[in-house]
């Protein structure tokens, strides 16, 4: 029986100490070129925010997420991760320092992004807020009306955008009203998009339940001996 016991809290402990699982949400590539991301208000509406709405497919953490410039000669950008309400974003859970708006694919990798199984969230490129910023760049889409089946992949949501104003505050949480962010009608396309969960790894509660767990099975152990000894004498 003793050993029968040990044998199912190492099962358990390996069970909750194996590699944390991922899961990858990635859309077909197309060279559609979705609007035009600017780098800086100079009258009139400008769009400054581009993204791709997702639901994560597991709680845990996301880790790495891609989007594509397929032309650019926007001076610089950041991305950044927010809860969706289904209209806008609502909590950041990261942002990334401002990088280089070169064409090509930019990889953000998010720390302390942690997200919750079929929750919204938006994961986008922005150049608001940055000074002196100029230029602009395409961003790669999937067309679905091309042939593009991106809304066939689960999780991925839509393309979202909001042009803004040189009075507006598009972000929440800044004191003035959010300007609308657009949804693409009837799913008409997606950014060409990719990303990358795992899931949650045990806690350190959860780790000290193992070790209080092993502590007993030894305790039980060194009882069970003590009371052999002592039936024998």
């Amino acid at each position: 029986m003793f050993r029968k016991v040990v044998a199912l809290s190492i099962a358990g402990f390996l069970a909750h100490a194996a590699p944390a699982a991922a899961d990858v949400i990635s859309n077909p590539a197309n060279t559609y070129s979705f609007g035009s991301l600017s780098g800086s208000l100079t009258g009139g509406q400008q769009t400054q925010f581009v993204g791709e709405t997702f639901a994560a497919p597991l709680t845990g953490s996301l880790t790495d997420f891609k989007f594509t410039l397929n032309s650019s000669n926007l001076a610089s950008l950041y991305a950044a991760v927010y809860a969706w309400d289904g209209s806008k974003p609502t909590a950041l859970l990261w942002q990334s320092p401002v990088v280089a708006g070169t064409a090509g694919v930019l990889v953000f990798s998010p720390v302390g992004a942690n997200v919750t199984q079929g929750q919204t969230y938006v994961a986008f490129l922005s150049t608001y807020g940055i000074a002196n910023n100029s230029g602009s760049a395409t961003v790669g889409s999937c067309l679905n009306f091309g042939g593009c089946t991106a809304n066939s992949i689960p999780h991925l949501g839509t393309l979202v955008w909001s042009n803004i104003y040189p009075d507006s505050v598009p972000l929440p949480g800044l004191g003035q009203t959010q300007t609308p962010w657009n949804t693409a009608l009837n799913d008409f396309s997606d950014l060409t998009f990719s990303a990358t969960f795992t899931s949650a790894v045990p806690e350190p509660s959860t780790w000290a339940m193992f070790i209080l767990g092993f502590a007993g099975v030894g305790l039980l152990a060194y009882r069970t001996k003590q009371l052999s000894a002592v039936s024998a004498s």
